[in-house]
């Protein structure tokens, strides 16, 4: 079959989508459930699957069979659902900060027959209760407010200390997603020293470009090199020899 025609059929496929708004898809063998979120203007990105396209190549491609993953960030689970997949779910560990996620998580979990460990909690430095502002674009709730908020509940959520996470899974592979929120990786006090690999999405937007400077210096600090070429936009991937 043509470009031409694969093309097309993908267009068709995405046109039929936006009409009749599927509250499941599967894209790539891979089942997604949206739920009410499929009534939502960002169910696009998932009916065009492009949704965490960056990362899903990044992690895939540098995931080893002998890897433990903690993700900070769940979203839908797409990421954690592929990890599941190459390295099994007994060595998948997924945090989600929303609760309005949970049950479109356990439902995606289900679906693509994963069971990795998740736990509904922010990743925070400190443990205790924190503010978290759920934006009905879930993919924009963050602990990080601002006063042109509009239509943002702010809650109080648990919250995990992200050493605590570190010392009791002892990751080799982290991938956040936080929305701001990995700034933390710039505090002194963390110890990621049995990490090799991290995916990480920044956002510049929200915390500055500043903060953002300060966590890739302090990752180059610890021995991190910062992958350019398998860093996609925004999507930064960093390793470092064991």
């Amino acid at each position: 079959m043509s470009n031409f025609f694969i093309r097309s059929a993908i267009w068709m496929r995405y046109q039929s989508r936006k009409i009749f708004r599927p509250r499941t898809v599967t894209n790539r063998g891979l089942r997604i459930f949206l739920g009410d979120h499929a009534s939502s203007t960002y169910a696009r990105s998932i009916y065009r699957d492009s949704h965490e396209a960056e990362e899903r190549e990044i992690v895939l491609r540098n995931l080893a069979d002998d890897d433990t993953v903690l993700e900070c960030g769940a979203g839908l689970g797409l990421v954690t659902i592929l990890c599941c997949r190459k390295i099994g779910s007994d060595r998948v560990h997924t945090l989600e900060a929303n609760p309005a996620l949970e049950s479109v998580l356990r439902k995606n979990f289900a679906l693509n027959h994963v069971s990795p460990d998740l736990q509904i909690k922010l990743v925070a430095l400190e443990e205790g209760e924190e503010d978290f502002y759920v934006d009905e674009k879930f993919v924009t709730s963050s602990r990080f407010g601002s006063d042109e908020d509009v239509g943002r509940q702010q809650q109080k959520v648990p919250a995990v200390s992200l050493q605590k996470l570190l010392d009791s899974i002892r990751p080799t592979f982290l991938i956040m997603d936080i929305e701001g929120a990995e700034v933390d990786l710039a505090d002194s006090s963390l110890n990621l020293s049995t990490v090799r690999k991290l995916c990480i999405e920044m956002h510049p937007q929200i915390v500055g470009n500043e903060a953002i400077t300060r966590v890739v210096a302090r990752l180059v600090e610890q021995g991190f090199t910062w992958q350019l070429r398998e860093s996609k936009q925004d999507v930064l991937f960093f390793s470092r020899a064991a």
